[in-house]
């Protein structure tokens, strides 16, 4: 882009708004610096004038209200096979979210937006260290100081983010000498002086002045356009089937590792798509230009109230409404002051004759007149009397009964537009919960409108911070996620793994070309919520009886929540005990190998228990053994006994042979059967035995071994 063009461009951004601009700049001054530094009063006659300033304290409520009620952003990845993603950017939102340099940022737009109407910061990446020349990009935001009259946003746009514009004009004012410092940077070239030069087109009375304050300040913009271009999308493939996608337009510098690392053009398609460029120019020169990452123009509004009113743009503040009424407050109480330290006050009238050579106790005032009385003549020079006592007196000052009841008007006034109120009984301290929330959510109601616009900007910011990571974060490095409860952990984007099923390479944490659907809401940080949820547990503890398995995993979860000095041991040992109940699911890579360590043993324990039934079964077949060796000795018994008949029946005589053989035989039968019966139960011991041994393990049978 030309200059001029680039000048023209900035002209009609210049004209469109410079009447809301100058606004707004008067409420910059009336709420910072003076109330008294207008047209208005500056012919008056008082002698003093204060400020009695209310303005103040509403802006102070409203700021507070904003701070208790931060805005969280969501990132939903559009294409669901990559919500891994997602959560990663969300952790590295937050992690930039909460730099110093950021939330100087959120602070000086949000209070610029509630004083003057608008307020803006801008996003940029910058390498991450220079020690090393590393060239890893990180995203920063830098705030843009009084943006009412340092931005210039394209006319034609009339989104409240402004998304639809197509260009946008910041300026920067430098010294002389950081000007020449800023040229050295960016151009390598010493300045020797300062071109006198403006705006050639259009020549007019109203173009603005790049060099301000007689050679004091230079004015350098910093102009970002916004195109539409043609570019070619390439997948490009290495030996191993891992793919990556890339723009043609950024080949050129990535293209030697490329080859190096064996890529290959697999496919290509014509896409259209949008690129932000910088120029940073003074009003001589364009000394620098470079394309932006992302597709979009890095400056985020934020607005107060805003309206479209004939086709312009109008904004304002929590200021613009009460300056007439803050204004008749300072000139009220002024002149109140004016008349006690001006008028006279109220003094006794003496003839000269009465008091004539005491004039000096009747002259003295303050802690001077320490008279314990005062003295003055009863008699004239002549001889007359004098008259006792003063002759009159000069009246106190009459304050107007019209300036008393104005006085507390005018602070109703300032309150009506600035101030929501609280009730009477906001202090009452039988209030509900319920009636608490009512009165707090009523006070809100006057900075609802500063939180909305305040979730647009913040919505947009990371819609352009998401557009911007997915160009920046594109090979594999280690970074830094915060988690939603504040705390940290470090993770790879771009980590490549192997598909232990399919045995293809997958690339995990990847961003890059991702698109992410973007939301925001108002709410209670986290602290907040925090407290609230501890104060629900213990209710519901209360409630519940001791022997109630929930009860112990709501205390382990209020124990989890809790803060306190020399807390993190208790914390901890909570955190680790709803991991292994299974009630909370392991996030850090320590949790993880908790879990699995504490499954590990329970197989353990189920491997022990099995061998113990075994050794409970050995032992029911040893009593049977027992049993059975018990029987063994009743039938011997048995067979001794009918041993010693058999001996009986050989003593008889001849004459019984016959009848003796006979029983002799009988009893030869039922030792055999009884033998044969104790036989039989030997081998159901043995087999029995047999058949418990086979059901061990080698495990078990090793553990049996070794145990003798």
């Amino acid at each position: 882009m030309e200059l001029e063009k680039l000048k023209k461009l900035h002209d009609k951004a210049y004209q469109s708004g410079q009447v809301n601009r100058e606004e707004a700049a008067n409420d910059l001054v009336f709420y910072y610096i003076t109330q008294w530094d207008d047209d208005i009063l500056s012919e008056s006659q008082l002698g003093y004038r204060g400020e009695f300033n209310i303005v103040k304290k509403a802006g102070r409520q409203i700021l507070s209200d904003l701070a208790a009620n931060p805005v969280q952003v969501d990132f939903d990845a559009v294409d669901e096979d990559r919500a891994d993603s997602a959560d990663v950017l969300d952790g590295l939102y937050r992690t930039d979210d909460a730099k110093n340099i950021s939330l100087e940022a959120y602070s000086n737009g949000s209070t610029e937006s509630v004083v003057c109407g608008v307020g803006a910061w801008e996003l940029s990446t910058e390498y991450m260290s220079l020690k090393n020349g590393d060239d890893k990009q990180v995203i920063k935001r830098r705030p843009i100081y009084e943006a009412s009259n340092t931005v210039y946003w394209d006319p034609n746009a009339k989104l409240l983010d402004k998304s639809d514009a197509k260009y946008c004009s910041v300026l920067t004012a430098y010294s002389l000498d950081g000007y020449k410092e800023l040229v050295k940077d960016l151009t390598g070239e010493e300045l020797e002086g300062v071109v006198l030069d403006s705006f050639k087109q259009p020549e007019q009375s109203y173009v603005f002045p790049w060099l301000g304050g007689e050679g004091k300040k230079v004015y350098i913009v910093s102009f970002y356009y916004l195109e539409l271009v043609k570019d070619t999308s390439l997948v490009m493939t290495d030996a191993f089937g891992q793919t990556i996608t890339l723009l043609a337009s950024a080949l050129t510098e990535v293209m030697d590792e490329l080859i190096d690392a064996g890529y290959e053009i697999e496919s290509e398609k014509e896409i259209q798509r949008y690129q932000c460029t910088k120029y940073i120019a003074s009003g001589a020169e364009i000394l620098h230009e470079c394309i932006m990452a992302g597709e979009n123009i890095p400056v985020i509004p934020v607005y107060g109230e805003r309206a479209y009113v004939e086709g312009e743009e109008h904004y304002e503040g929590v200021t613009r409404l009460t300056k007439d009424p803050q204004r008749l407050r300072n000139f009220q109480l002024s002149y109140l002051a004016d008349i006690c330290s001006r008028s006279p006050r109220e003094k006794p009238i003496f003839l000269q004759e009465q008091i004539a050579t005491f004039e000096d106790m009747y002259s003295e005032t303050g802690i001077e007149n320490n008279y314990p009385y005062l003295l003055q003549n009863r008699k004239a020079g002549d001889g007359s009397d004098l008259p006792v006592g003063p002759v009159g007196a000069l009246p106190a000052p009459n304050i107007p009964p019209a300036l008393i009841a104005s006085i507390a008007l005018s602070r109703e006034a300032v309150a009506d537009v600035a101030d929501p109120g609280l009730a009477q009984d906001v202090a009452d301290p039988d209030l509900s919960g319920k009636a608490v929330l009512a009165l707090q959510a009523r006070v809100d109601m006057q900075s609802m409108i500063y939180q909305e616009h305040l979730k647009h900007a913040k919505r947009r910011d990371a819609e352009v911070y998401a557009s911007m990571a997915s160009e920046i974060y594109d090979v594999p490095r280690k970074v830094k996620l915060t988690m939603p409860d504040g705390t940290k952990k470090d993770t790879m984007v771009m980590d490549t793994v192997i598909d232990e099923e399919t045995g293809d390479i997958v690339t995990l944490n990847d961003i890059s070309n991702a698109e992410f659907d973007v939301t925001s809401k108002i709410g209670p940080s986290y602290t907040s919520q925090k407290e609230q949820t501890v104060t629900t547990l213990e209710r519901l503890i209360s409630g519940m009886p001791p022997g109630d398995p929930m009860r112990e995993i709501l205390i382990l979860k209020m124990l989890r929540l809790m803060d306190g000095v020399e807390f993190d041991d208790i914390r901890d040992y909570a955190n680790t005990q709803l991991v292994l109940k299974g009630i909370k699911k392991p996030e850090t890579d320590e949790e993880i190998q908790l879990l699995e360590a504490a499954q590990a043993q329970g197989e353990q324990e189920s491997a022990e228990m099995v061998l113990a039934q075994a050794e409970m079964l050995k032992g029911e077949a040893a009593k049977m053994q027992q049993q059975i060796a018990a029987a063994k000795v009743n039938a011997e018994a048995q067979n001794e006994q009918i041993k010693r008949k058999i001996d009986g029946f050989e003593a008889q005589t001849d004459r019984m042979d016959t009848q003796v053989n006979a029983q002799k035989a009988g009893a030869e039968i039922e030792y055999k059967r009884v033998d044969a019966f104790g036989k039989h139960l030997d081998n159901q011991a043995k087999i029995i035995e047999i058949q418990d041994y086979t059901q061990l393990s080698d495990n078990e049978l090793f553990q049996q071994a070794a145990r003798g």
